[in-house]
């Protein structure tokens, strides 16, 4: 039925009708916009933007690395992935024999069949593993494949040490489902549905425990497959944890949670080796876990992939792998490797319209994917496929246009499921890391939509009548400059007030820039939490990416804050209705809750620091509606009272009225629930004198609340996000102490 050399008997065509349907240039555009969205609604549209800062003040380097989902799927029929699949597994299996010897037996080196020299050579031979004997070198393995212009499947490269991709691969099918439904429903496409319990139980069967805890073990945000690595946590329904969040004791890893250490059994490596544990290789930064090989060997922690598998990528090593795979496991099914010089691959057309009008046609590099269990090996039915530039070499791909790849008519073998997993709740399970994530999002989108709404209200009201600029010499476009300035936690000094209309838009750019800031705040803290996060919130951040984009540039107009606020407004209705109670969303609430006391002391204050109130006026009741409508409260104010607005009305509205959800007293009412479910770091007192200052006179309200604040802030900060430090004096043995 196949041939043994890189090359299916059977062609590689798709049916004609669906081929006709794929290429329909009239629904391609369509097809492409359609795919943009749901790219960002599944969550990874908003993580490709530049994230600048973080709310602790660290830089956060992700760079910008868009990429799209090309409409046309690269499609392979059952006989060639059936073909393509043997050899993957072949060749999973055999570079397991490999690694296996060359860091047990090495008689590949003592043959010379793997020169010593090339070993010694590579800095990706982990000394540390040698004569380590894990369950399995490879459970994960990934390699390049590429098909040339004359019907001949080349091998590109391996992938075993953090093989990436997977998630991707996950992704690309997600949206192109629903690109083309009725195609990809009708045409006989394998599903992809299965892979990720295939890839949770090869994990599980690393471990001797009967029901093991799984994390994914990520280089955080900076990683350049961060995307991946979120995105395929979330399917696989572990935590996705960075070293920070891991700890060793007694030989065993921990994953420090809001309730403690829990122990971690298996920790699913998409970190490479270098970067694994600083105590083997030099640290950089707080990447990896300081002992966890030590842990590893100790048999307190299994890894998928065994530490050590990243020497089969090693371009020392690489020239002789063939040789070693025949050595130790011949193969049947063999793809020949790729020769360094470029040649013409087989095109797949890209109609004008679809990524790129002046990609005729091109080739594209297709990443498979397997897991091993043990038992058996399991290939992905798809994989994903990246397009290939016009000069580009296979191993190198430019466009960043990503395909999916699909599989049509391909019936998997019936396999006898092992007993599932006992079931464990981890609900109450809660990182520290994503905890801290999510106060600070929560914070920062409090004090975001303050800023964005501040703006916007003074902006208009510039804009509809500028008369208001020169009532009273000006005094008004002070008292916008002072709230506004406020709403960026900062303050006015009285020597720079300048009562004109141009110091009052300076004030809103600055306003803006600061807004840019928030949102980037927001951005990086959801980007580290998606597992926490609703997938509509994805289309959302994206789409609030985009805006911020444009703050940047110092473009932002009415309607763009319009549009920011109403992107806000999703946000904080997905929180509360779509965002599972618990102690992770305790600890974000109570963090949206003190950041809105804040705003509501920051703007009145900015309000009253002009005297607002020493006398009736046009200018008074025009600042007391913009503090108003700042605050979301106007409308609620104008229901309630059919008078002119009046600042003493408008205080207690703010400050005291439980019933108006943006107020002082409605978010002290909330914290005081959240205190009686048990978040006790905000302190004993804090909820009974919350409530008296808010019985005192105004200036010493705003005064004492802002205290209770603060030290509540940071309560809540050292009580979960803080390690205390404990220093232990060094006396030097053998010397009398001074």
């Amino acid at each position: 039925m196949t041939s043994t050399l890189g090359r299916p008997d059977l062609p590689l065509q798709a049916p004609a009708a669906l081929r006709r349907r794929l290429l329909d240039a009239d629904a391609l555009t369509a097809r492409q916009s359609r795919a943009d969205r749901l790219l960002a609604s599944e969550g990874a549209g908003h993580l490709v933007h530049d994230l600048p800062v973080r709310s602790d003040g660290r830089s956060a380097t992700l760079e910008s690395r868009p990429w799209r989902v090309d409409p046309i799927p690269v499609v392979l029929d059952a006989g060639t992935f059936q073909w393509l699949s043997l050899a993957i597994t072949e060749r999973m299996l055999a570079l397991d024999a490999v690694v296996d010897d060359l860091y047990g037996e090495r008689n590949l080196v003592r043959e010379g069949i793997v020169p010593a020299e090339a070993v010694a050579g590579t800095p990706r031979y982990c000394v540390d593993a040698v004569g380590t004997r894990p369950t399995r070198w490879l459970s994960t393995y990934a390699a390049d494949v590429v098909l040339d212009a004359a019907g001949m499947w080349w091998h590109v490269a391996d992938f075993t040490d953090a093989p990436p991709g997977l998630g991707y691969a996950l992704l690309d099918r997600s949206v192109m489902s629903r690109v083309v439904p009725e195609l990809a429903a009708r045409s006989d496409v394998v599903s992809l549905g299965r892979f990720p319990a295939r890839v949770r139980r090869a994990l599980a069967a690393l471990s001797d425990s009967e029901s093991p805890r799984t994390v994914l073990y990520s280089g955080g945000l900076d990683h350049p497959s961060y995307v991946d690595h979120s995105y395929l946590a979330v399917q696989l329904g572990v935590n996705l944890v960075e070293g920070a969040d891991l700890v060793v004791r007694q030989r065993r890893v921990w994953l420090r949670t809001l309730d403690g250490l829990e122990p971690v059994d298996v920790l699913y490596r998409r970190l490479e080796d270098r970067w694994v544990d600083p105590l083997a290789r030099a640290p950089l930064g707080s990447i990896g876990v300081p002992g966890v090989l030590l842990a590893n060997r100790s048999g307190g922690v299994a890894f998928g992939n065994a530490y050590g598998t990243g020497v089969l990528e090693a371009p020392e090593i690489r020239p002789f792998l063939s040789a070693a795979i025949d050595r130790v496991r011949p193969l049947t099914q063999v793809l020949p490797e790729l020769p360094g010089a470029v040649r013409d691959f087989a095109a797949v057309p890209l109609a004008a319209g679809s990524v790129d009008p002046s990609l005729d046609a091109t080739g594209v590099t297709i990443r498979m994917f397997a897991v091993s269990d043990g038992a058996s090996v399991h290939v992905l039915p798809g994989g994903t496929g990246r397009v290939l530039a016009p000069g580009d070499h296979p191993a190198h791909p430019t466009a960043c246009t990503a395909k999916d790849v699909w599989v049509l008519g391909w019936t998997p073998k019936p396999v006898i499921e092992p007993p599932r997993l006992p079931q464990v709740d981890f609900g109450r399970s809660v990182p520290t890391r994503a905890a801290d994530a999510l106060y600070w999002m929560n914070r920062s989108a409090e004090r975001a939509e303050a800023m964005a709404r501040t703006m916007r209200v003074v902006s208009a009201r510039v804009e509809n009548d500028p008369g208001l600029g020169g009532l009273r010499g000006g005094v008004w476009c002070d008292h916008m400059r002072s709230i506004a300035t406020r709403s960026r936690r900062a303050r006015l000094d009285a020597e720079a007030l300048s009562a004109t209309l141009d110091a009052l838009e300076d004030e809103l750019v600055a306003v803006g820039e600061a807004l840019a800031v928030e949102v980037g705040v927001v951005l990086t803290e959801a980007t580290t939490v998606r597992e926490f996060m609703s997938v509509t919130a994805g289309r959302v951040l994206s789409h609030l990416a985009e805006l911020r984009s444009v703050m940047q540039a110092h473009h932002t107009v009415v309607d763009d804050l319009d549009a920011v606020l109403a992107d806000f407004a999703a946000i904080g209705g997905l929180w509360q209705e779509s965002t599972v109670r618990g102690p992770a969303w305790r600890i974000g609430d109570t963090g949206r809750r003190l950041e809105r006391c804040l705003v509501v002391i920051d703007l009145v204050e900015g309000a009253l620091a002009g005297g607002l109130g020493d006398a009736a006026g046009e200018v008074e009741a025009a600042t007391i509606e913009v503090l108003l409508a700042a605050n979301d409260s106007l409308v609620a104010y104008r229901r309630r009272h059919r008078s002119d607005v009046e600042i003493d009305l408008a205080l207690r509205l703010l400050l005291h009225d439980e019933t108006n959800p943006r107020s002082v007293a409605a978010s002290i009412d909330r914290l005081a629930a959240h205190v009686a479910d048990g978040e006790d770091a905000l302190g004993d007192d804090f909820v009974a004198d919350a409530r008296a200052a808010l019985e005192l006179p105004t200036a010493e309200l705003l005064t004492r609340m802002r205290e209770l604040i603060d030290d509540a802030g940071r309560r809540i900060v050292g009580r979960w996000f803080s390690t205390p430090v404990n220093p232990v004096p060094l006396t030097p043995t053998g010397s009398e102490q001074s």
